[in-house]
């Protein structure tokens, strides 16, 4: 249930003014939201230095924002926005040491499906048009940026529903930064933005045609360490907007298209550092600190987030010791995909990379994340496209696999921990997935596998180890609870204890010349 004060602020918010709306000054808070996770840096953030918003002149919230950040100084703190809608005409620019806070809800778990935010961020939606050039891209799609990438240290967002703005802080040139960024306790809907390559004019697109960017996260971010995003909620969005006679590139020639679909989720949902490492698939070469040292920083923490997704990834990471746990992420079933650029048809060898958790990196942990992921249906209906994945760490761009671990996690996508190059400490326990791969070897040349234990996993599919030389590779006490069982291909040597369910094999690998 909304609780009642909440429920007259929403009932006051129709045909009433922003201003109108913030007369009173609910006192701040200035207690640690985030403690339950035992962050020393997040600790010490100055959250008893607050400028309360709705007692800051200006004649819009753009205005009365900037002149609370001005008042905070070099020293930061919190602009606190009481309960209420702010709209805003343009993208915020965090300046350094700046959190903006919200009214801090009833129950602090969004996760749940009355997650509820009574401060309401609104930035202008996009209005769409089907003739000449369309509206203007730079009219809507704006951002939450920092007005310093090279600094922007103890930046936050804490209880704050954003509409029609995704969060984007970006480092400066070089992987500059600091450490200490935080976005906490959000509700964060429509928040995607056009692809500057739609229209496509060398193939005859429309004018008006737009397409969702396929790599601009909901949640982006990039920094030198010390990264909290944590229990905020990814809603589904209700804004879409369908194109008739679409054009696109289909085969050796150009059609149009109905029923192309301006997807808000459609988008990757949350991102933190997630830079390439190392060379793309095939034989590397493997990133490591040495060599990507920007990914492989330290004290991240993606925990206890609700995602939804019609498409795209729905977390990526790279670092040293990434926790990702609690997260609950569901994917829409049964969509219709007819392009993935917005510019060519798709067909069953089509990816749209929807995908759970990508890692990237060493020593990272996903504990308890709750998954479902679905395919998209190619442009001819007649295939799925070839994507619908769940938790991988693979050869592509990214490093080898160090002391990683994987409990508790329950999907209906694969576990695939593939072709890494190199398999160096390694538990995956107490998983509920369809089927497990850990796989050291890549397609032309073997690679070593230690210390790695595959232990307590259910499964209804197979599970594949694989790697040379093997020391130390235990498989035990996994159920299958497909009928008739399936198989265990056992291509490191492994010790083999106590499964139910599964028929060994130990047809060696086929490697390619």
């Amino acid at each position: 249930m909304i609780p009642r004060r909440q429920f007259l602020w929403t009932t006051l918010i129709v045909g009433t003014s922003a201003a109108m709306i913030r007369r009173g000054s609910a006192a701040a808070p200035t207690a640690n939201p985030a403690a339950r996770y035992s962050l020393d840096w997040i600790a010490r953030l100055p959250w008893s230095c607050v400028v309360n918003l709705a007692e800051v002149a200006g004649a819009s919230d753009d205005e009365r924002l900037e002149r609370a950040q001005q008042q905070l100084g070099a020293q930061g703190g919190v602009v606190y926005l009481p309960a209420g809608v702010y709209r805003f005409r343009d993208s915020i620019r965090l300046r350094d040491g700046v959190i903006l806070r919200g009214e801090p809800p009833e129950r602090d778990d969004a996760r749940r499906d009355d997650y509820r935010l009574g401060t309401r961020l609104e930035f202008p939606a996009y209005r769409f048009q089907a003739d000449g050039d369309g509206e203007p891209i730079e009219s809507a799609f704006k951002v939450i940026e920092l007005a310093n990438p090279e600094n922007g240290g103890g930046c936050g967002l804490v209880h704050l529903h954003i509409e029609h703005a995704r969060i984007h802080w970006r480092e400066a040139d070089g992987f500059q930064s600091r450490p200490g960024r935080l976005v906490y306790g959000c509700v964060v809907r429509h928040a995607a933005t056009a692809d500057p390559a739609v229209p496509d004019r060398a193939i005859g697109q429309h004018g008006w045609q737009r397409f969702t960017a396929r790599h601009s996260a909901a949640i982006e971010i990039e920094a030198a360490g010390d990264v909290l995003v944590a229990n905020n909620r990814l809603a589904p969005s209700s804004e879409n907007f369908v194109m008739n006679g679409y054009r696109l590139k289909h085969k050796n020639e150009t059609i149009d298209v109905d029923g192309v679909v301006f997807d808000y989720d459609n988008r990757p949902g949350i991102y933190v550092n997630h830079f390439s490492l190392g060379g793309p698939g095939g034989d590397g070469p493997d990133g490591t600190p040495d060599t990507h040292p920007h990914g492989f920083r330290r004290g991240i923490v993606i925990a206890d987030n609700f995602i939804w997704c019609t498409g795209r990834m729905a977390i990526g990471f790279a670092g040293d010791g990434v926790v990702c746990r609690g997260n609950v992420i569901r994917f829409a079933k049964d969509v219709w995909r007819p392009t993935t650029t917005g510019r060519q048809t798709t067909t069953g060898a089509s990816t749209n990379d929807n995908r759970a958790v990508e890692m990237r990196g060493w020593r990272w942990r996903l504990e308890d994340n709750d998954y479902e992921v679905h395919r998209n249906w190619a442009y001819d209906r007649k295939y799925l496209i070839n994507d619908g994945e769940g938790l991988m760490h693979e050869d592509h761009c990214n490093s080898t696999v160090l002391d990683s671990a994987l409990i508790g996690n329950r999907g209906n996508a694969y576990i695939s921990i593939y072709k890494t190059g190199g398999i160096d400490g390694l538990v995956v326990e107490r998983n509920q997935v369809p089927n497990i791969m850990v796989v050291a070897d890549r397609n032309k040349s073997r690679h070593p596998i230690r210390r790695v234990r595959i232990a307590e996993n259910v499964t209804n599919g197979s599970i594949h180890v694989g790697g040379e030389p093997s020391q130390d590779v235990v498989v035990e006490r996994n159920r299958c609870t497909a009928p008739g069982g399936t198989k265990l291909l056992n291509q490191a040597n492994a010790v083999l204890r106590d499964n139910s369910g599964f028929i060994e094999d130990r047809t060696p690998p086929t490697l390619r010349r």
